[in-house]
């Protein structure tokens, strides 16, 4: 950072300070009293205005990877992009939607004991004029025209007529209505060109289209909404492709949508024109023909015996493929910056998975490698950066920043105290009576709300009447506080103690004590003998040891003989 740039950051934040000020001024990170001019204090300001003392919060745009664009996925983006503003990202992303919708229910991958079949929602994002949103769709629009006249009963059906209801959704793929015989083929392709449409819709009183498009991404049936509207759909296999600009998602977007799941059954691209092309160049027939032949190989491998078949050919994962998504299965699952952005992209692994599922089919076979996982990543990192990029003023929380950097502070203070330690000592030892105890608090749930939790809190029984006293430590440690009989106990010199026995005297401190899990060189007089070892034992942890089922007997007077214990 110049120091032009950082004058003017300080500028905005300090108020005018006085010529008398000026002179007295000393800066932190500078040991010279700085005197003389405004240009002299200044100076010495900059000097101890470090670049990480700003922190910078904005957010690019995401950018495509090279390990994105594989086998026949790659060729089609490559295709589209050659000679036209096509953004490869955009073109790859519609095809993706196109294929999964056309794979069919009879390929599956069984996770725990859910089918999951390779069903895409995506949802282009990028600026109305900029985003080449419609332009992006036509190569794989071309592909499944050539596929039609080839064969038509390899493709399902299209809708790109917009969606209002659940009624309306159903209609397309129903099991019957009225004198209309029920559709046999369920795999539907839907081309919404204003997904804002689908937002406005959900967000009217009594519209149900949200809930029928989260069964949808499921597999699940669409059960008809009442029984004077009897439309239900057993078992469809739909796929969604939306196009919306980044100011109607941010403003149609609303919390409902993020807490039940239908925003993050999305998958999230941004993606805008390349360049500027007056007269871009048509795809050569050649291409669409070899495009077009490849694809149909892909599908009539995937679809099976679909309608007829379902859940019939399953998918597997090969050891190298399992050993990498063990690897990274806890980072698709952590937290992100921001509890929006976390809900926003919490369905990472399931579609990790689909989209492995659907690269490997790309190349015609049902084991998933580490390379078709590996690109599906690389996509998923794309998708979790154009979340973090379009809702930048969301993902710049600064009160969640705060909890995460206070949850930081308590894990590293956590590691050097494997015995745990309560509020008092988080207080005073970890924040150094900076903290409140309404941001450690906060930092504490934030902690204890993790999953996998990397802490854990134990309430530690007194004899005494009173509340229980609150121990945090660290998940896996392996000096964890034992609290088997309700008690907390210390082992000193051989001997268990119950913390009710070590209550002290807190206006005096014996300060010769340093180790936290020994005691050494504690010595006694014949007065002091109990009340100095109690007063020595204030400020240790509690000890992680085995817990007697009877606390030990207090320790009697010593003799006048000086010793140790």
């Amino acid at each position: 950072m110049s120091a032009q740039d950082k004058l003017a950051a300080l500028e905005a934040l300090t108020k005018p300070i006085t010529k008398q000020a000026i002179k007295q001024a000393r800066i932190h990170g500078s040991t010279k009293k700085i005197e003389g001019s405004n240009e002299n204090y200044l100076s010495g300001i900059v000097g101890g205005f470090h670049d990480d003392m700003m922190e910078d919060t904005v957010i690019a745009p995401p950018q495509p990877t090279p390990g994105m664009f594989y086998g026949i996925v790659g060729e089609l983006a490559m295709i589209a992009a050659t000679g036209t503003e096509t953004n490869p990202v955009a073109a790859a992303t519609a095809y993706l939607s196109f294929l999964g919708a056309n794979v069919g229910r009879d390929t599956f991958l069984l996770i725990n004991n859910t089918y999951h079949h390779p069903r895409l929602f995506t949802l282009h994002i990028g600026r109305s004029g900029r985003g080449g949103k419609g332009d992006s769709q036509q190569l794989t629009q071309r592909i499944r025209e050539r596929i039609e006249r080839r064969d038509s009963s390899l493709l399902g059906l299209k809708y790109s007529g917009g969606l209002s209801s659940r009624e309306g959704l159903a209609m397309l793929a129903h099991d019957g209505h009225g004198e209309s015989p029920a559709i046999i083929d369920k795999r539907l392709w839907i081309v919404e060109s204003e997904f804002a449409n689908v937002l406005s819709q959900a967000k009217r009183e009594g519209n149900t289209l949200s809930s029928a498009l989260r069964d949808a991404w499921d597999g699940g049936d669409i059960k008809p909404a009442t029984k004077s509207k009897p439309v239900g759909v057993t078992s469809p296999h739909i796929g969604i492709h939306g196009n919306i600009t980044p100011g109607e998602l941010n403003s149609l977007l609303n919390a409902r949508e993020m807490s039940n799941g239908f925003a993050n059954r999305f998958l999230m691209i941004w993606a805008e024109n390349t360049g500027f092309v007056p007269f871009p160049t048509p795809t050569p027939e050649r291409l669409i023909d070899e495009l077009a032949t490849s694809t149909m190989d892909v599908i009539h491998f995937a679809k099976g015996g679909y309608p007829n078949s379902k859940n019939g050919l399953e998918m597997n994962l090969s050891q190298a493929t399992k050993a990498l998504y063990t690897e990274v299965y806890q980072e698709l699952r952590r937290p992100l910056e921001s509890d929006f952005i976390t809900a926003m992209l919490e369905r990472r692994a399931p579609y990790a998975l689909r989209l492995a599922m659907l690269f490997a089919l790309t190349d015609q076979t049902r084991v998933i490698e580490a390379c078709h996982l590996q690109t599906a990543l690389e996509w998923i990192n794309y998708a979790i950066n154009t979340v973090k990029f379009v809702f930048a003023d969301k993902a710049n929380n600064t009160q969640q920043a705060e909890t995460r950097q206070n949850a930081a502070k308590i894990i590293a203070f956590l590691q050097l105290r494997p015995e745990g330690s309560g509020m008092r000592e988080l207080i005073n030892d970890c924040f150094q009576k900076n903290g409140s105890s309404e941001k450690i608090n906060g930092a504490l749930s934030y902690l204890l709300a993790e999953n996998p939790r990397r802490i854990e809190q134990i309430e530690v029984k007194k004899s005494h009447a009173g509340r229980p006293k609150k121990i945090y430590t660290l998940k896996n440690s392996t000096d964890k506080l034992i609290n088997s009989t309700g008690r907390a106990a210390l082992r000193f010199n051989g001997v268990l103690y119950t913390t009710d026995k070590l209550r002290t005297n807190s206006k005096r401190k014996h300060q010769n004590v340093i180790c936290p899990y020994f005691v050494r060189n504690l010595s006694v007089t014949k007065k002091t003998d109990e009340t100095q070892q109690r007063r020595g034992l204030q400020n240790l942890s509690v000890l992680s040891v085995p817990v007697l089922e009877k606390s030990p007997p207090r320790p009697k007077k010593t003799s006048a003989k000086k010793g140790t214990i």
